[in-house]
């Protein structure tokens, strides 16, 4: 007898299709990407979103990666529908804590940053557009910390 297979889906299904259009143009415009490579990154940054929204405490550090975070910072822009998203029952707000080079604090190697990210958003059942998830991630290679009390997440973990 073998394991069920689990379908996975597109991330756009969580946010109406209209906003998903609204938004994915305005990563089109902002970044000069075509409409349908904005399309693809704005569904992955979803994917990463609801991934890291209900990723247990404990639970390893999902990082960005460098093509896909531009739809996450759009995202943020429109404020209600940003909040709204983590409205779910289990989910919590995901934080951008953005790396300033202050802290110390390293990121492992590209290779093995990304790799448990996609891995982790397949697990929870989204599709993962593999070559959006390179061996880039956003803050370069150090985390910030801006001094506040407490101190604020770890840049990579944005959860």
């Amino acid at each position: 007898m073998s394991a069920p297979v689990m379908e996975s889906v597109s991330a756009r299904t969580l946010v109406d299709t209209d906003f998903f259009i609204r938004l994915s143009r305005r990563v089109a415009k902002t970044t000069a990407l075509e409409q349908a490579r904005a399309e693809a990154i704005t569904d992955q940054a979803l994917a990463y979103l609801a991934t890291s929204a209900v990723k247990p405490k404990g639970a390893p550090t999902l990082y960005m990666s460098a093509d896909v975070d531009p739809a996450w910072h759009e995202f943020m822009t429109f404020t209600a529908e940003y909040d709204a998203f983590f409205q779910r029952p289990g989910w919590h707000k995901v934080h951008h804590n953005p790396c300033d080079g202050w802290g110390g604090a390293t990121y492992p190697a590209p290779e093995a940053a990304i790799s448990p990210t996609v891995d982790a958003i397949r697990a929870a059942g989204y599709t993962a557009i593999p070559e959006l998830w390179t061996a880039k991630v956003d803050c370069g290679d150090t985390c910030g910390d801006d001094g506040g009390t407490p101190d604020p997440l770890p840049c990579g973990d944005h959860g």
